[in-house]
C-alpha cells in the first residue's frame, strides 16, 4: 500500500506541475501588450514611427532588403533606416514601399566603436575605419551620426569615442546590447517562450539601460545630444564558423522598440524630402524612445511653456519665470511618469506632470509601467538655458575649424629637383607615368600626380592598388608628423603610409602604418600626426619605429575607394614637423 500510495502522490504531483505550466504557457501565449487610456497629446505634431538600425544580407543579416521591408510593413511601422556595415548598397531601395518610407544609411566600424551615419549619399570613397574620420565624413556629407550599442558587453562594440568633437548622438538602447547583457538563464527563459509569444519572449531579453542613460546624462551636461533606439535588427544569430540560423525574425524585433518622431507636416509623399525632414528630426532629437511591445506608445508627448510660447524636445528654452514642463498622453493605468533634472528624478507623478523648471538645466522624462524594470518611455530633452550658456553648449557641439598646419622641420619632397615618389600598382590596376605634373603644384610649379585606374579585385588579385612610393630609408626621430599640400579632381580617400623595418613582419621585414585624407578640389594644407597613424599587422610590433622608417606612402586600395574608380590627385611640399 505504502508503494502504490507513493506513486499516486507522485502522479498527482506530476499532473499538477503539469497544469501549473500549461497555465503559465497559457498566460504567456495569451499575453498582449497594456492597453492604453487617457487623451492624446494636442501638440499640433504629427507623429510617425519607426526603427533604426537593420542589418541585411549586405552586410551581416539574414535577410534581403525587400524582406525587411515586408517585414516592417506588416510590423506597422511608418519608416524603417537600413544600416548595413561600411556601405550603402541598398540605396537602390531607398523611397516608399506601400506607404513605408524605407531611408539607408550605414554602420561605420571604428576604432573606438561603431557609428550610424544617416541622411548621407553612397560616397564614391569608402570609410577608413577611424572614429574621427568617420564622424568628419557623415557631416561633409550632410548626414548625422550616433554612437551605436554604446554600452555594448563586447569590448569592441563599445563605444569609447566620447571626447570626440561634434554633434553625435546616442543609441539609448539597442537590441543586440540587450540580449548580450541579458544573461544566459534570461535568454534561455526568452528562447523557450518565443514559439508561444514572440513579443512577450524578446521583452524578457530587454534589460534597463541604466549605464546607456548615465553616459548619456554626462554628455548632456556638456553639449546637446540626441538619443535613440536602435533595433540592430539581424535576423541571424552566428552559431559557429560558417553556420548560422534566422533568428529572431525582423518582424518581432522591429515591433520590439520605435523611435516616434515629431514632423511639423504631415509626410508629403515625395521620399527624398520626407527622408531629410525624418532623419532631421532624430537628429535635433525631436523624437522619443518607446518600447512598443510593451504598450503603444505613439500618444505622448513633452514640452515647455511659457508667455504663449512652446518648446518641444531637442529645443532650447530660456530660463524664466513660469517656465512650465508638461509631459503626459495616453498611457497604461499605473504608469508613472519621472521629470529629470540633469540625470535626477526630481517630479514623479502618476499620468501626467505639469512642473515649473525650478531653474537651467536638461530635463527630460521617463515613463515607468508596473511590474517591468525597463523604461516604458524616454524623451529626448528639452534644454533650459540663457543664450550665453546656449551658446556655450553649441560651441562644445560643433564640428573644430581645421587647425592651422604646423610649419615644416624637414622637408621630404618639394618636387622641384627629382622626383621621390615613384608610381606603383598591381597588374590590373593602372597609374599614369612619369608621376609629375611641371605646372600641378600650389603656386604653379611642379607636384607630384597619381593619376590612377583601380581594378577590381578577381581571382588570383584579392589585392589592388594605385600608389606614390618614396622608397629612401630616413630617420624622422623627434617629429610628430607629415605635412603636405594635396588636391584632387573630385573627392576621394587615399591612404598615406608610414612604413617601418620590423623583422617579424610577413611583408618582407616591413610593416605598414596608415592614416587617411579625404580630398578636395581646392589645395588642402594637411597635417597627419603619426598618433593617428595604426597597423593592421597581426605581427606589430606595437610602435611605429621613426627612426627605422623604410618608404613613405601615397596609396588608394578597395579599402579607400570603390572597383572601378579613376581619377587624378596632386601632391605638394612633403615634409614632416
Amino acid at each position: 500500500m505504502g508503494l502504490w500510495a507513493a506513486l499516486r502522490g507522485r502522479r498527482r504531483w506530476l499532473w499538477g506541475a503539469a497544469a501549473v505550466l500549461g497555465l503559465a504557457a497559457l498566460r504567456v501565449a495569451a499575453w498582449r501588450p497594456l492597453a492604453v487610456v487617457g487623451d492624446g497629446p494636442r501638440d499640433g505634431f504629427v507623429r510617425v514611427s519607426g526603427a533604426v538600425h537593420v542589418h541585411t544580407t549586405l552586410s551581416d543579416g539574414g535577410g534581403p532588403p525587400e524582406e525587411v521591408i515586408a517585414a516592417a510593413r506588416r510590423a506597422g511601422l511608418s519608416f524603417v533606416i537600413l544600416t548595413d556595415h561600411n556601405n550603402l548598397d541598398a540605396k537602390p531601395v531607398e523611397g516608399y514601399h506601400d506607404g513605408l518610407l524605407v531611408v539607408v544609411g550605414t554602420e561605420v566600424s571604428t576604432t573606438e566603436g561603431h557609428v550610424l551615419g544617416l541622411g548621407i549619399p553612397d560616397p564614391a570613397f569608402r570609410f577608413s575605419g577611424d572614429a574621427l574620420d568617420a564622424l568628419d565624413d557623415v557631416r561633409e556629407l550632410g548626414g548625422v551620426a550616433f554612437a551605436a550599442h554604446p554600452m555594448s558587453a563586447r569590448p569592441d562594440f563599445r563605444w569609447t569615442g566620447w571626447e570626440l568633437p561634434g554633434s553625435w548622438g546616442v543609441e539609448l538602447l539597442n537590441g543586440d546590447s540587450q540580449w548580450r547583457a541579458a544573461g544566459w538563464s534570461r535568454l534561455l527563459t526568452s528562447l523557450l517562450l518565443y514559439g508561444l509569444n514572440h513579443r512577450y519572449a524578446l521583452l524578457r531579453s530587454l534589460t534597463p539601460p541604466g549605464e546607456a542613460l548615465a553616459r548619456w546624462d554626462a554628455l548632456l551636461a556638456r553639449r546637446d545630444a540626441a538619443g535613440i533606439a536602435g533595433a540592430d535588427a539581424h535576423s541571424r544569430v552566428t552559431l559557429r564558423k560558417e553556420r548560422s540560423i534566422r533568428f529572431p525574425s525582423y518582424e518581432s524585433v522591429l515591433g520590439l522598440v520605435r523611435n516616434h518622431v515629431l514632423l511639423d507636416a504631415p509626410p508629403s509623399g515625395d521620399a527624398g524630402l520626407d527622408a531629410r525632414r525624418l532623419v532631421e528630426a532624430l537628429g535635433r532629437g525631436r523624437s522619443y524612445v518607446g518600447v512598443d511591445a510593451l504598450a503603444p506608445a505613439g500618444a505622448f508627448a513633452f514640452h515647455a511653456e511659457a508667455g504663449g510660447r512652446r518648446w518641444s524636445m531637442g529645443e532650447t528654452a530660456p530660463v524664466t519665470k513660469g517656465l512650465r514642463l508638461r509631459s503626459g498622453g495616453r498611457a497604461p493605468s499605473g504608469t508613472r511618469l519621472e521629470l529629470l533634472r540633469d540625470g535626477r528624478v526630481i517630479v514623479e507623478s502618476a499620468a501626467a506632470i505639469d512642473a515649473e523648471a525650478p531653474g537651467p538645466g536638461v530635463y527630460r522624462v521617463e515613463a515607468r509601467v508596473p511590474g517591468w524594470d525597463l523604461p516604458w518611455i524616454v524623451t529626448n530633452p528639452i534644454y533650459v538655458f540663457d543664450q550665453a550658456e546656449a551658446a556655450v553648449r553649441a560651441r562644445n557641439a560643433a564640428w573644430p575649424p581645421e587647425p592651422e598646419p604646423p610649419p615644416m622641420a624637414e622637408r621630404i619632397d618639394d618636387f622641384e629637383g627629382r622626383l621621390g615618389l615613384v608610381p606603383e600598382h598591381d597588374p590590373e590596376s593602372s597609374v599614369e607615368a612619369p608621376a609629375l605634373d611641371p605646372t600641378g603644384g600650389v603656386g604653379g610649379g611642379r607636384a607630384a600626380r597619381l593619376r590612377f585606374r583601380l581594378a577590381a579585385p578577381g581571382p588570383g588579385r584579392p589585392f589592388v592598388w594605385c600608389a606614390l612610393v618614396n622608397h629612401e630609408s630616413r630617420d624622422l626621430s623627434g617629429r610628430k608628423g607629415l605635412v603636405f599640400s594635396i588636391r584632387a579632381d573630385g573627392v576621394y580617400r587615399i591612404f598615406v603610409q608610414v612604413r617601418d623595418a620590423n623583422p617579424a613582419s610577413t611583408d618582407d621585414g616591413i610593416e605598414f602604418w596608415f592614416a587617411s585624407v579625404r580630398t578636395s578640389a581646392a589645395w588642402r594644407r594637411v597635417a597627419l600626426p603619426f598618433s593617428r597613424f595604426r597597423s593592421l599587422n597581426k605581427r606589430s610590433d606595437g610602435k611605429l619605429d621613426l627612426d627605422r622608417v623604410r618608404q613613405i606612402v601615397f596609396v588608394i586600395d578597395v579599402g579607400a575607394e570603390k572597383p572601378g574608380t579613376s581619377g587624378t590627385i596632386w601632391i605638394d611640399d612633403l615634409g614632416a614637423y
